[in-house]
């Protein structure tokens, strides 16, 4: 992204609503300085109470806002519950940011120095990680990687897939809705909220290249293609016979598209890809114009698909819980021994990925994000 589309991104998160009211740390420090010590009289012991019961009141309001908002979790009157370490992750060489989502709470390393650590359903990294969207509680968050600079948008459910269009200037997401999911299109500085299909899965939604049009899974499984260009969708005739389609991704350049179902994969206006053995397919991605393939179950691996019939397997000695790939990086969580480590890389052979995290085998990561 160049440098004048930077600023044009600067511009409009400068221009974006304010945060919800009483999101901020003003609202928490004002509850704090009236919790002061108070000298109790005899004369002045109801005054007194009363002052407590006031300044507690304004704390548990605070504390609702922010906890509203993902910046504060508190707990009165009961014991906290123990949680997981939140995941420290570790920035590899070339890239912009690495963000995970690990037993509910989202972490964030970026080349800025950011380190952003919060609750959160899903997230998306905008282009050169200038920004991260988030589902916080029930409202879609977007925030500078040192949690500045955030708007926030009520989406009247929970966020459960998100992905940043690659100009920038329009985020997807799906919401919870009910027993039902819709799909979203909304403006990268909060505004212009649209919903684009009240009926679809909750699967990552895939930008194309040129970020005209979206890919979808729709509420009967089908992976549908919507352009925003001429307000228009249409089916993806190849998923027809694939069972539910689980995972779609757009290629980095031009507007291939690969489509994961039960039954296999498909491909549309994608260069001719060898065959590769046929194994439970769990993710989906690109890296460059290779095509990688991420196995689950019993035998996991991760097969690379080149045009012109190049193929390769790498296999991580472990099993693999989450993925992500998307242009000039992949990251890969895998599953080994005692541990949960988070692998980063930038080019094939993928033996060579670099770790990032190393967390606890019962560390649960539910999305995992590299720009």
């Amino acid at each position: 992204m160049s440098s004048d589309l930077e600023r044009r991104l600067e511009a409009m998160f400068a221009e974006a609503p304010d945060p919800e009211p009483g999101a901020g740390e003003e609202a928490l420090h004002r509850a704090l300085r009236a919790v002061h010590p108070i000298t109790v009289s005899r004369r002045g012991l109801r005054t007194a109470v009363l002052a407590f019961a006031t300044a507690v009141v304004l704390l548990v309001i605070a504390a609702g806002s922010l906890a509203a908002a993902g910046a504060l979790h508190v707990s009165l009157g009961s014991k906290p519950k123990r949680t997981h370490p939140a995941a420290l992750l570790t920035l590899p060489q070339g890239a912009n940011g690495v963000a995970a989502i690990v037993n509910g709470r989202l972490s964030v390393a970026t080349r800025g120095g950011g380190r952003l650590q919060v609750r959160a359903t899903a997230a998306a990294l905008s282009p050169r990680v200038l920004y991260v969207a988030a589902g916080i509680g029930n409202s879609l968050v977007a925030m500078a990687p040192d949690g500045r600079r955030a708007w926030s948008h009520p989406t009247g459910g929970k966020v459960v897939a998100i992905a940043w269009a690659p100009d920038g200037f329009r985020i997807a997401y799906v919401v919870q809705a009910g027993h039902r999911f819709a799909l979203h299109v909304i403006y990268g500085n909060g505004v212009h909220d649209t919903t684009i299909d009240s009926s679809v899965r909750p699967v990552r939604p895939s930008w194309r290249a040129d970020s005209l049009a979206l890919a979808y899974v729709g509420g009967g499984g089908k992976a549908i293609v919507y352009d925003l260009a001429h307000v228009s969708r249409s089916v993806v005739a190849r998923s027809a016979g694939m069972g539910a389609v689980t995972q779609l991704a757009f290629a980095p350049s031009g507007g291939g598209l690969a489509i994961a179902g039960r039954s296999g994969i498909a491909t549309k206006r994608v260069c001719r890809l060898p065959a590769f053995p046929k194994r439970s397919v769990g993710w989906i991605g690109w890296l460059g114009s290779s095509l990688l393939v991420a196995h689950g179950g019993r035998r996991t691996a991760l097969d690379s698909l080149s045009c012109g019939g190049g193929f390769g397997s790498s296999d991580f000695g472990g099993t693999i819980v989450a993925f992500d790939a998307r242009g000039p990086r992949v990251a890969v969580a895998v599953a080994r021994g005692t541990n949960v480590v988070l692998l980063v890389g930038d080019s094939l052979p993928l033996h060579n990925l670099r770790q990032v995290a190393r967390l606890p085998r019962g560390a649960h990561v539910t999305d995992l994000l590299v720009g």
